[in-house]
């Protein structure tokens, strides 16, 4: 069992008392983690012990009292004289009891074999004391930091959360590690003047999952990469530890910015603009400190001495909130140093404020050395602003707004009147001002809509291109080709690189198949007849007793074993044993086969057949659309005079920015509202709708404890009785194992996007109304779906950004032209016109775009270069 709280503080001496919050602190370090020796937990306690009054005489005593506590544990112990140390086989657990050094302690060699044991002498460390206010913090992190909570692990079961200060996060079901190769000649981090990350073994682990095994992890510097891998794999969790800063090992000095959502901090009353300039601390405190010192030099020079003490204290408040965050992150001897640090620092900032508050409110007369120092600071503020562009900054913000769909109005409102879509644009345009050295995109398109998509691929293309790193996860297919100079796949824990966009890796890696193919089978080939010559030569010799066929078969035998490997190089060039490292043991270089990943199938069920056989399942007429008490006289109505029929076979995309009402359409098409004027007509009451959305996906959040199994039974009591039938069914979708049995809440983006298409289309609907569906959705997903949707015989209408899977889905011909043609059927004629248009929505109307998904493209890339950013980008 695990070392408790209870028993450490049930056997302190007599005499020592401890303080409530230290005792809080101290308990959620102690049940937090698994100690492997008494040592062990010495290092994380003893200076709170200190600080009560323990002497050295008396922590040796006390901690030698408890090494009974661990004599019976699993790991290895050593002789007690050494004091305790236990090594983890790397190969069974991924957790570590230090995060100095994540392949062992600190004394064991590099290459010592994992559970082997190993002796260390207990140190002699300085005994760290810690202030009131680091107790403060202590307990104010024990009680709000989320790493001490219980947290439900992949299996659905309660696991122990690792203790404050290890280098690890909570992911959404787990608790998430990442380190990288680390010896006892690695510091935390190392800092170059490159930036270019390049580590080995890098490993990222989610509770007892691994995600990354012994990877590496290579950026070059100004490459623009996307970044592919099949949903759940952990692309996100592994942007989320560089971007956290979690990873062990990746260089501090590159500025990392990953961008997930707005900080929870942010106020609801700050303005766009005022959040996006916010976003640069830099220039926001450099700012602060301009203004300052030019009213204290102009104004108020009786302040000047009490604004340079208020400047300095501030400067110093600063760096104390930073050495907070890195003692209480960081553990063991590290965790030690840190602390030790934050006392000085400590220190420094309470003499700040008392040299501050000792100056009179009045103020006093400045000297002539105090007058030179405060221009000497206000010159090398000015500096800095000069260094950084503070005057174009503004500029530079609201230009990055416009281009992401925020009109010169929405930019002066605060963010609280804007949705949550919105609000990942404001931190996108945070990101992009920021400008950082390693920026981690992960999904930028899913809130973005086909004309803020193109001028992002734009604006990265054109300022950050060379001289920043940008990592992108997408599933657009056309952003990815646009955007990416290499590939990162991500498959079967290992990270591999392919120069060029995706279209580019997708050819390789189908030529490269053909080609390992092609070696394999010819050398199977050569193999079997060498085989065979060796066997008819065995046969003749046993017969004749002839002895000389014996080197005619060894010389063959020989033959044979070079024929294992192939002997030619990738550019045609003889391989040589000699020449290539690691290829001691083999003859030849061992080609395998790559298992393609298994395509993905959405078995999308028939529709149900209609008596009649409609021409008409349902149409719009002449419908004006103004949301209730909305004003219409400056803006105009939503839609106007809005006019659409869709047949069984109709393929219908609707294209447009953000808020030009095709939702709306959709809604209108689903009956969820009602028209202003004109009418919703359908061809009958049995009529099935399936209707996919986002607040379809979003709802599925509210359930905290409803699994997808549950929710379907629930939301389906006739057709779905049992779990077995619930599950059989989820299990087309993707839907399996415990993924079908966990909370909802629990479940990945990707995971949502497919319970919220298997409930839109239970019961075979005759109309798909799809908004928005490729969202969260992996690349392979996205061609399962494009799949089932052009075998689909019933009606779709489509909104989406994405326009490889629109083009796919409504623009491909399937050549049943002259079929109907010839059957002279006027309707059969008019369903045809129908099928596979696409629809521009702008100023509240249906324009027809006769030249599909390019034809729009090519118009919203004329009015991006005129300034004409269609889509008012209102508030919702």
């Amino acid at each position: 069992m695990p070392f408790s709280s209870k028993t450490f503080i049930a056997r302190l001496p007599a005499g020592v008392t401890l303080d409530d919050d230290v005792r809080e602190y101290l308990s959620s370090i102690i049940d937090g983690q698994t100690f492997a020796s008494s040592n062990a937990l010495r290092e994380e306690t003893q200076h709170f012990l200190v600080d009560a009054g323990l002497q050295d005489s008396a922590l040796d005593a006390f901690y030698t009292s408890l090494q009974d506590q661990f004599a019976s544990g699993s790991t290895t112990a050593i002789d007690a004289d050494l004091g305790d140390l236990s090594i983890k086989d790397q190969d069974q657990s991924q957790t570590h009891d230090n995060d100095d050094d994540f392949s062992g302690s600190d004394d064991k060699p590099q290459g010592q074999s994992s559970g082997s044991a190993a002796t260390k002498k207990p140190s002699k460390s300085k005994p760290v004391k810690m202030s009131k206010a680091s107790k403060k913090l202590a307990a104010k992190t024990s009680s709000s930091s989320a790493a001490v909570s219980p947290v439900v692990g992949p299996d659905g079961e309660r696991s122990a959360s690792p203790a404050i200060g290890k280098d690890a996060f909570s992911g959404d079901s787990a608790i998430v590690e990442a380190y990288s190769q680390q010896s006892r000649f690695h510091e935390e981090t190392i800092e170059t003047l490159s930036k270019e990350v390049d580590l080995k073994q890098v490993n990222i682990n989610i509770g007892d999952q691994p995600l990354l095994k012994d990877a590496r992890l290579w950026f070059k510097s100004g490459t623009m990469y996307g970044f592919i891998g099949r949903n759940g794999t952990g692309k996100s969790t592994l942007l989320k530890a560089i971007g956290y800063g979690q990873l062990i090992g990746f260089p501090q000095n590159l500025r990392t910015l990953y961008i997930e959502q707005l900080p929870s901090e942010t106020p609801e009353n700050q303005t766009v603009i005022e959040t996006v300039l916010k976003a640069d601390t830099e220039r926001t405190l450099l700012m602060a400190e301009s203004l300052l010192l030019q009213q204290a030099i102009n104004k108020y020079p009786r302040q000047l001495v009490k604004s340079i003490k208020k400047l300095e204290w501030e400067r110093i408040k600063v760096k104390l909130a930073d050495q907070q965050k890195l003692a209480f992150r960081r553990s063991g001897k590290r965790g030690a140093e840190a602390r030790e640090e934050l006392l000085v620092v400590e220190a420094e900032e309470k003499a700040a404020k008392e040299d501050f508050e000792a100056i009179p409110i009045e103020g006093v007369e400045p000297s002539l050395n105090v007058l030179n120092q405060a221009h000497e600071m206000l010159e090398s503020v000015y500096s800095k602003l000069q260094q950084i562009e503070a005057d174009s900054a503004e500029a530079r913000a609201r230009d990055l707004l416009r281009g992401l769909g925020f009109t010169p109005v929405n930019q002066d409102l605060p963010i609280k009147q804007f949705s949550g879509g919105w609000k990942m644009r404001i931190a996108l345009a945070q990101a992009l001002f920021l400008k950082p050295d390693l920026l981690l995109l992960d999904e930028p398109t899913n809130h973005l809509d086909l004309p803020a998509i193109i001028w992002l691929q734009n604006y990265l293309l054109e300022n950050l291109s060379g001289n920043h790193t940008v990592v992108v996860v997408s599933h657009d297919r056309n952003f990815l080709n646009t955007v990416s100079q290499e590939i990162i796949r991500l498959r079967d824990h290992k990270l591999d690189y392919f120069p060029g966009n995706f279209d580019e890796y997708e050819m390789k890696m189908e030529d490269k198949t053909k080609m390992n193919d092609r070696i394999v089978t010819s050398l199977e080939k050569r193999r079997k007849k060498v085989q065979e010559s060796i066997n008819k030569q065995r046969t003749i010799m046993h017969k004749t007793g002839d002895d000389k066929r014996g080197g005619v078969i060894a010389s063959r035998q020989k033959k044979l074993e070079r024929l294992q490997g192939h002997n030619k190089l990738e550019n045609g060039k003889r391989f040589k044993q000699s020449y290539r490292a690691g290829y001691h043991l083999t003859l030849g270089i061992t080609v395998d086969r790559e298992v393609p990943e298994p395509p993905v199938t959405i078995p999308l069920p028939e529709p149900k057949e209609l008596r009649g056989n409609p021409t008409t399942l349902i149409s719009l007429n002449n419908v004006t659309f103004s949301y209730p008490g909305a004003p219409t006289k400056k803006t105009g109505p939503v839609l106007q005079n809005v006019s659409l029929s869709l047949h069984p076979s109709s393929r219908v995309a609707l294209l447009g920015p953000n808020g030009c009402g095709k939702s709306t359409i959709m809604s209108l098409l689903a009956g969820d509202v009602t028209p202003t004027s004109g009418t919703v007509e359908r061809f009958s009451s049995l009529v099935k709708i399936g209707y996919y959305s986002q607040h379809n996906v979003d709802k599925l959040d509210g359930y905290s404890s409803k699994s997808a199994t549950q929710y379907l039974m629930d939301t389906f009591p006739e057709e779905y009785k049992t779990q077995v039938q619930a599950r059989k069914y989820l299990g087309s979708y993707g839907i399996t194992g415990q993924c079908a049995v966990l909370p909802m809440s629990t479940l990945s983006g990707g995971q949502k996007a497919r319970v919220a298409l298997a409930v839109c289309v239970q019961g075979g609907p005759q109309v798909l109304l799809l908004d928005e569906i490729t969202n969260h959705l992996d690349m392979a997903t996205i061609q399962g779906l494009i799949v089932a949707l052009k075998e689909f015989i019933g009606a779709i209408v489509l909104v989406s950004h994405d326009a490889y899977f629109v083009k796919a889905v409504c623009e491909d011909d399937d050549g049943d032209e002259d079929e109907l043609s010839d059957e002279g059927d006027e309707d059969a004629l008019k369903a045809q016109e129908e099928a596979g248009v696409v629809y521009r929505v702008k100023s509240g109307k249906l324009i027809r775009q006769e030249g599909g998904v390019d034809e729009y493209v090519r118009g919203v890339v004329i009015e991006n270069k005129k300034g004409m950013r269609s889509g008012s980008g209102r508030p919702v």
